[in-house]
């Protein structure tokens, strides 16, 4: 992951790559190899308040296909120990090729599981927002 600060705002991108080892058959759409690419800019607009954008693209082999997340949210901090929801909220969409369901949310990949994917093909909205506090 790379992170470059200029200024108020922070550009960062970063790359993965997850490789099983050892699996020589699957079932159809589910991935033996994934490749992640992500960027995003951060705007600290005041010493509590930032907004963030960011894209996140996937590519699976075996038929898994590919997905781009795209997500504008923010952070206001009401101390030095907790976050205020109210900026730190993401929206988000998945925009998924013909033959992938991958979702928001961390579930399984492939047709057939039983999570809260989309159907193949098919995109999905969401927001997400919480309060965070260190103890």
């Amino acid at each position: 992951m790379l992170n470059l600060f200029l200024g108020a705002f922070k550009l960062s991108d970063g790359y993965q790559a997850i490789r099983t080892s050892g699996m020589t058959a699957t079932p159809a759409g589910l991935p033996t190899t994934l490749d992640h690419e992500w960027g995003g800019v951060t705007w600290q607009a005041t010493p509590t308040a930032a907004l963030i954008g960011a894209v996140y693209h996937i590519n699976g082999n075996n038929g898994a296909g590919n997905a781009t997340i795209y997500s504008i949210g923010g952070s206001y901090a009401l101390s030095k120990r907790t976050l205020f929801a109210l900026f730190d909220i993401q929206i988000a969409t998945v925009r998924n090729s013909r033959s992938a369901n991958y979702g928001l949310n961390a579930n399984d990949v492939g047709i057939g599981t039983a999570s809260d994917n989309p159907f193949p093909g098919h995109s999905q909205s969401g927001v997400y927002a919480d309060i965070q506090h260190s103890f």
